[in-house]
């Protein structure tokens, strides 16, 4: 008997990748044991002197072997870099990749957006089927590659039971991108397609502790899909976030849990609440108090934390995401400048994929340009290069995350996360320094050859491995299934 291709995706969301490979709408990309990329203008980010013109990098087995002019490989596979820039792939600290199927349903300049939360976390997340999420992930996954993007913390909140679940790490692994994927304890929901409910029940129900089957099933899809020494994607676990109403003794259970995972990372959404009494969790001060920070954490927005708060971050090892243009209407700005003052390695999101841009050098962009938003940033911004602003987005960025010492810099031994980017296009900038040029002018058009572990992911402009027009269909038909349903949810 023969299976249409939802059928398959609704019998397979739950299996291994290694089992469900031979249906998806992506394939392992071909990747030869050494790549030569010559005479290519490499930017390594380690320093902001280190820009090496028309040089060679040799990659085997997945890492950079030698770096210098007139290198030679025999047998290995060649890429032309002449005239193009060599850059490492950046890094993106906080996205919700399961929200790219809906890009452009929500923008965030539209007067809609004030109702993001209602509209996509509690009701177009509960309209995703297995096969909607599988999809989404998967072209979440290659949009980050598409613009230059090589790792991803993905924060997946869309928790609507184990199918759902397994679906989203299964996307996320198969598209190609490295990172971590980060399974949110997020309670709820109560509710489906059909039924009617009230926002402030659907906000109590989310506020709850994770239950058990968040606990079992973020065992399971460890197991499943993270276990694997060579594996480019990590397990992480997203925390309720519930400051304001979880105690802290809560957070501390659920901090325990978490880490007796073994994950590679603890990620949480950190919005302060400083009007709050004891013992209800306030902020970063009373975790650090109940000596829950460390370097497997990781936190997103943060913008009301106070600089002592981010000393006690940077001290404990721990990271900072700030998503910018995400952080652009909040009343206080995103805080890398504060971050850089303080010491904390901070990173770039683009956090809502649904409502921005996924061309990465403009979030990349944005970082330098809401220093202007306050007098401190401001003043901080003479002291700041273009080196500085594409630190925060990849050597700085890899720091953040805690794989700094996998990713972020062009270096012998490093991972060979790579971007290549084309500079013949008119308008891109001839003159400066290579750092100069790319902050100026970069685009994700330029974006010519990616490379993940030393696989070409996309080569001359085009994503590999991907059956474009099955994916294409696939997520036109999920795009129409979701909205469809998501009309059918009646939240008061």
């Amino acid at each position: 008997m023969s299976l249409t291709r939802q059928q398959f995706l609704r019998l397979s969301a739950s299996l291994p990748v290694a089992a469900a490979a031979a249906g998806c709408a992506t394939s392992r990309t071909p990747s030869a044991s050494r790549i030569l990329i010559q005479n290519a203008d490499v930017l390594s980010m380690t320093a902001p002197e280190d820009e090496f013109i028309k040089t060679d990098v040799l990659i085997e087995n997945g890492r950079i072997a030698s770096i210098g002019k007139g290198l030679s490989a025999s047998g290995a596979q060649t890429i032309n870099g002449s005239g193009m820039i060599l850059m490492p792939g950046m890094v993106d600290g906080h996205r919700h990749v399961w929200q790219t199927l809906l890009n452009g349903l929500l923008p965030k300049m539209s007067q809609k957006y004030a109702e993001y939360d209602r509209r996509v976390n509690m009701v177009y997340a509960l309209a995703y089927e297995p096969e909607d999420m599988l999809v989404a992930q998967q072209l979440g996954g290659m949009t980050c590659i598409d613009s230059g993007v090589t790792s991803v913390v993905d924060q997946m909140h869309a928790a609507n039971g184990d199918a759902m679940e397994q679906a989203a790490a299964r996307g996320l692994v198969e598209s190609g991108v490295a990172g971590v994927f980060c399974y949110q304890m997020r309670n709820g929901p109560y509710y489906t397609v059909g039924d009617t409910y009230t926002r402030e029940q659907a906000l109590a129900d989310r506020n709850q502790p994770p239950d058990e089957r968040h606990w079992a099933n973020a065992e399971r899809i460890r197991d499943m899909y993270f276990s694997g020494k060579d594996r480019l994607v990590h397990f992480g676990i997203g925390l309720t976030g519930s400051v304001g109403s979880q105690t802290v003794d809560q957070a501390a259970e659920e901090f325990r849990r978490a880490r007796a995972l073994e994950v590679r990372m603890l990620t949480q959404h950190m919005n302060q609440r400083p009007g709050t009494k004891p013992p209800i969790l306030r902020g970063v001060a009373d975790l650090h108090e109940a000596g829950l920070l460390g370097p497997d954490y990781l936190i997103s927005h943060g913008v009301d934390m106070t600089d002592q708060e981010m000393g006690y971050l940077r001290d404990a090892g721990s990271g900072l995401c700030s998503t910018v243009m995400g952080e652009f209407p909040y009343e206080k700005p995103s805080v890398h400048g504060r971050a850089i003052e303080v010491g904390l390695d901070v990173s770039i999101g683009v956090d809502v994929s649904i409502a921005l841009t996924h061309d990465y050098f403009e979030h990349v962009r944005a970082a330098y340009w809401n220093l202007f938003r306050t007098e401190r940033g401001a003043a901080l911004s003479k002291t700041i290069e273009p080196f500085d602003v594409l630190d925060i987005a990849t050597r700085m960025g890899a720091r953040a995350i805690g794989f700094e010492d996998e990713i972020g810099t062009i270096e012998v031994g490093k991972r060979a996360d790579l971007v290549l980017l084309r500079t013949d296009r008119i308008g891109f900038s001839r003159l400066g320094s290579l750092a100069e040029r790319i902050v100026t002018s970069a685009n994700q058009s330029d974006v010519d050859t990616v490379l993940v572990n030393g696989a070409v992911k996309k080569r001359n402009g085009r994503i590999l491995g991907l059956d474009k027009a099955s994916l294409e269909a696939d997520a036109s038909q999920s795009r129409r299934n979701v909205i469809r349903r998501a009309a059918e949810i009646n939240l008061l």
